[in-house]
């Protein structure tokens, strides 16, 4: 009788530790751990602004996204990269979404477990050195314009990174603006355009002393001077001795009661200003609305013929004008 009691409890004991193992094994299924991404990095970050060219692999450098920029490709205001993260992570501000291109730009990447790490834009510009240029050209006068012929290579056609200065050979230091009004480079003009050739074209300032001046070209990060020294400080600024007209002017399109701007030299000269059809036109009268001697504003009476006006006169009270040419197209 004792033996099966003993029997009984040793089944009962294997019966519960079954039951034990089984409800073990059930927690341990059932409370599996999930692995969640602390990956918070940029793994490429690409540029793609010009069709026509290769896109730009920025480096991240540690937490820097340093994009290589050079002087052939005009520099862009924004950017809209293209970003590739660590899986599920994700970034702020959000991939191909529009941004400043300059440095100090922030991105924050956030990983899947909320884990964050903080990346700076760089732009590393390199611009190769340019050539020196040759100057043939030796007077000016004040206000006077002209164009800049030049053989330089390397050079940067961008407006707002050049500045073309004169520096006096009184004291070697004082520096005169002169205003750019366009850059190009040599083939890429319009025949009939006067911005045909290449090289700077300029208007020279009004507000120097005559006297000698050095040229200098500042273009990106160099300054360019003659490639002759023996035409440094032998530039003449001279004052205006004749009324003329900038060959930049635009031609102009208006009707009776516009107005219109001109620059030249001399432009206050007499008491009269008249257009006409060729040398020996009708000639009638522009109202002065306001003129220095290097710029004046004309208003075309109302009722002026339509036509192509290519002659102004210059008439002081003496009935004697001076006669230049120009292109005013007078619509109805």
């Amino acid at each position: 009788m004792k033996q099966n009691q003993y029997k009984n409890n040793f089944f009962s004991f294997v019966a519960v530790a079954i039951t034990a193992l089984g409800f073990m094994t059930s927690c341990d299924t059932e409370y599996n751990t999930t692995y969640v991404s602390g990956d918070a990095y940029i793994k490429s970050f690409t540029i793609q602004e010009f069709e026509d060219q290769e896109p730009i692999q920025a480096a991240i450098v540690n937490d820097t996204i340093k994009v290589l920029w050079t002087s052939y490709h005009e520099m862009p205001e924004t950017i809209t990269p293209t970003i590739t993260l660590a899986d599920k992570a994700a970034i702020s501000p959000k991939a191909a979404v529009e941004i400043p291109f300059k440095t100090g730009e922030k991105y924050t990447v956030t990983s899947e477990a909320g884990t964050t790490r903080q990346y700076t834009l760089e732009v590393d510009f390199r611009q190769p050195q340019p050539k020196v240029y040759a100057n043939s050209i030796t007077t000016g006068t004040l206000g006077g314009w002209n164009n800049l012929g030049f053989t330089a290579d390397n050079l940067w056609y961008n407006r707002e990174q050049t500045r073309f200065y004169l520096v006096s050979a009184v004291d070697k230091t004082t520096e005169y603006d002169c205003e750019i009004v366009y850059f190009n480079e040599v083939g890429t003009g319009v025949a009939g355009d006067p911005f045909r050739n290449g090289g700077i074209y300029y208007y020279l300032p009004t507000n120097i002393p005559v006297g000698k001046y050095d040229f200098r070209i500042k273009n990106g990060e160099y300054v360019l001077r003659d490639s002759k020294e023996e035409n440094w400080f032998n530039y003449t600024i001279t004052e205006p001795t004749a009324v003329a007209l900038s060959l930049f002017n635009p031609i102009f399109t208006v009707k009776g009661g516009d107005t219109f701007s001109i620059r030249g030299t001399k432009l206050d000269t007499g008491n009269k200003v008249l257009i006409s059809i060729g040398t020996n036109g009708t000639r009638r009268q522009l109202e002065i609305v306001s003129r220095t001697a290097y710029t004046a504003t004309f208003k075309v009476p109302v009722g002026t013929p339509a036509g192509t006006y290519n002659r102004i006169f210059f008439e002081d009270e003496n009935a004697v004008a001076v006669r230049v040419s120009t292109h005013i197209n007078v619509t109805e």
